[in-house]
């Protein structure tokens, strides 16, 4: 049996930072919604049953509201590169990754403003 690379998500991940750049966006956070995949091979995780060989999604949903908190980022284009990329620094078992990002209040009569990139390794 070949096990191909499964896909670990966080979905609907909802927190306020600073995100945006107009002035008012600058003094205040505001909500965002946090949707990141990331495809790594499940094979050893699967086969020992051990963490060490997949990526803890609980810690991973504290890292990220933490890099995205302090890194007060002005573009939606931005925060979903760079925390793709923080995601691939710091967990080497990634193969690919997606991050959307939507902010729910940005315009008035509609569901939010989204972004969203994929980078694979």
């Amino acid at each position: 049996m070949v096990i191909e690379a499964g896909k670990i998500s966080l979905r609907d991940l909802r927190f306020d930072c600073i995100i945006g750049t107009l002035p008012y966006e600058r003094e205040n956070e505001q909500p965002i919604i946090l949707n990141v995949s990331i495809w790594l091979d499940f094979a050893q995780a699967a086969r020992n049953e051990d963490l060490a060989h997949s990526i803890d999604y609980a810690q991973l949903a504290e890292e990220l509201q933490s890099f995205i908190r302090l890194s007060q980022f002005q573009l939606e284009e931005t925060l979903v590169v760079e925390t793709a990329k923080h995601i691939l620094d710091n967990y080497p078992k990634t193969m690919m990754v997606e991050v959307s990002v939507c902010k729910p209040k940005a315009i008035p009569n509609c569901a939010g403003a989204e972004s969203s990139i994929r980078i694979r390794r």
